[in-house]
């Protein structure tokens, strides 16, 4: 079985804007990001999907609806909390910096090395584990407790489609990032989706395989 899963990032937030961590914080679409989902929706339009799904996060809910508005599809927007971002907990929704000089001072990293640079040198389940590891409150999400939910929303939508069927989803940036990372090599730079782009994978029942990556031009 071979399930077309096109999974487009929600539209920019403005905690996006403000280049904070955004994990399961709500913040509501900029207008950048409304327009991110209107055009994502556009080079959509003569899709016919079988199934809609996304993360039951306020902005991924808010793009697929201005998506759906583009389509003649009649499946219901379903939501799934398996394809939530992480949870960075105590460091969901401040400054990427702030998240960084914690990792710095516990992994004994350059004094000033930015969260980029750290995604760039640790794989995304070090990383997740080191957020995990220095979030006082013990909130943020470890590595494998992320990667079982997002393993069981895919087993989840494989059950509920068949072989062929186009399929909708909308998920999240490091979500993205993640499965670019694990399932085709990229690296951290190379996996960091734009909001709004469109991202084909093929899903079979036990594995995904990248066909585009963070297209913002195409129509489908």
């Amino acid at each position: 079985m071979s399930i077309n899963l096109y999974i487009v990032r929600h539209g920019e937030t403005y905690i996006n804007k403000y280049d904070r961590v955004q994990g399961w914080t709500n913040a509501p679409l900029t207008p950048k990001g409304i327009n991110d989902s209107e055009q994502a929706g556009k080079r959509l339009a003569n899709l016919v999907f079988n199934n809609v799904y996304s993360s039951d996060l306020a902005r991924a809910v808010e793009t697929a609806n201005i998506i759906l508005t583009h389509n003649d599809s009649t499946a219901e927007l379903q939501t799934l909390p398996d394809f939530r971002e992480v949870f960075f907990g105590y460091f969901d929704g401040i400054s990427n910096d702030v998240a960084a000089s914690a990792i710095a001072k516990d992994r004994k990293l350059p004094a000033g090395i930015t969260f980029n640079e750290i995604s760039d040198t640790m794989s995304p389940f070090t990383l997740m584990d080191a957020i995990h590891d220095v979030d006082p409150t013990g909130d943020a999400e470890s590595a494998a407790t992320f990667w079982q939910r997002l393993m069981h929303g895919f087993t989840t939508i494989a059950k509920e489609n068949n072989d062929g069927d186009n399929v909708l989803l909308i998920a999240h940036g490091q979500l993205l990032s993640i499965l670019g990372q694990q399932f085709a090599q990229l690296t951290a730079s190379q996996s960091e989706p734009k909001n709004g782009a469109v991202n084909l994978w093929q899903l079979t029942d036990n594995h995904l395989e990248l066909k585009v990556f963070n297209d913002l031009t195409t129509f489908w």
